[in-house]
């Protein structure tokens, strides 16, 4: 091959790797600017729809209009009493952020269809720890969510347990301790047609003081609990005036489908075991958290529009605040 025709093909080479690199740079950044769109009329419009009830800094009532951000449009409001300006968004887990609300709603939707936190987070095109970051804020968000639960007629109640964290795990004489143990989270459940609630009642087989506590709060007085018998729950009925309807589970568990009259809360924690193997290797610190996203990922409707729908009116109205740099450093306590 003559000096000219290697030049050649040099040359012919350069501009395909350059073609090559060209369309894929444009691709990505065309894919990135579809995953991160600037604010939209839609969410500006969202936002100035929303009044504030207080002024997020000093808790007062005395609130005005007060034009808007020339940067995002949205509708700036002013405090009489501690003279503060603020959005609707100020002192929301939406406060001071960089991407528009409505790149949460593929998050979300991932979050509600069982994705896990890294997967949701490669499909939206950003970081995993961003996804890990957001994450905490959902659990801001839902913190409270379980509290005014309460389930009335025919309830269906059990525990179920999720095992600790592998490294945390107790041993005895360099073995796992058996049974329902130390090693076994206990979830307190309880069921109707239309709500559940799931709630963490410590570790190992519970007493009747924590089966109280996880469940009392949630049961209407004079309604009828469907159980296993288990004695613990003899407390319930006494203190709640409850009727008891008692299937053992060594007489359901050959039992399959409707034959089976404690199918519907086995199912329930079939559905928790399932969404938990889908985060596996979470911190069961945070499992109250976890039993939070999956609590409101059963009661708020039937379909994805209607648990985005509940979520982001709840994240709106929820002064909780988590910064980045305090969620990367857990010492920091910035969380408000």
């Amino acid at each position: 091959m003559s000096e000219t025709e290697e030049e050649s093909r040099k040359d012919d080479f350069c501009f395909e790797k350059n073609a090559t690199e060209g369309l894929i740079s444009h691709t990505l950044d065309k894919w990135y600017q579809a995953k991160h769109p600037a604010f939209s009329p839609s969410e500006i419009y969202l936002v100035n729809t929303l009044k504030p009830e207080t002024c997020p800094y000093c808790g007062s009532e005395k609130i005005i209009r007060k034009g808007f951000q020339k940067s995002t449009g949205f509708r700036r409001w002013k405090c009489n009493s501690c003279g503060r300006r603020f959005s609707p968004l100020t002192g929301t887990i939406f406060d001071s952020r960089k991407i528009p609300i409505s790149e949460w709603i593929e998050y979300l939707l991932h979050l509600f269809e069982y994705h896990s936190v890294s997967s949701a987070a490669r499909d939206n095109r950003n970081a995993e720890s961003t996804g890990f970051y957001w994450l905490q804020k959902v659990f801001l968000v839902l913190k409270d969510y379980q509290d005014d639960i309460v389930l009335k007629g025919d309830v269906y109640i059990d525990e179920t347990y999720v095992s600790v964290w592998q490294s945390r795990k107790i041993r005895k004489n360099g073995k796992q301790l058996r049974g329902l143990s130390k090693n076994q989270c206990c979830v307190c459940t309880g069921t109707e047609l239309q709500k559940s609630f799931f709630i963490l009642c410590g570790k190992g087989n519970p007493s009747s003081k924590k089966v109280w506590k996880a469940y009392s709060p949630h049961i209407e007085k004079g309604s009828t609990i469907i159980h296993d018998g288990d004695p613990s729950h003899n407390i319930l009925i006494e203190k709640l005036s409850l009727k008891s309807e008692v299937h053992p589970s060594n007489e359901s568990k050959n039992r399959q489908g409707n034959s089976d009259p404690l199918d519907r809360i086995n199912r329930l924690h079939g559905s928790l075991k399932k969404f938990l193997r889908i985060h596996d290797g979470f911190d069961t610190d945070y499992l109250q958290d976890w039993l939070n996203l999956f609590c409101f990922i059963r009661n708020e409707g039937y379909d994805d529009t209607d648990r985005l729908m509940a979520f982001f009116r709840r994240a709106l109205k929820t002064r909780r605040v988590l910064r980045y740099s305090t969620w990367a450093d857990p010492e920091k306590d910035d969380v408000h």
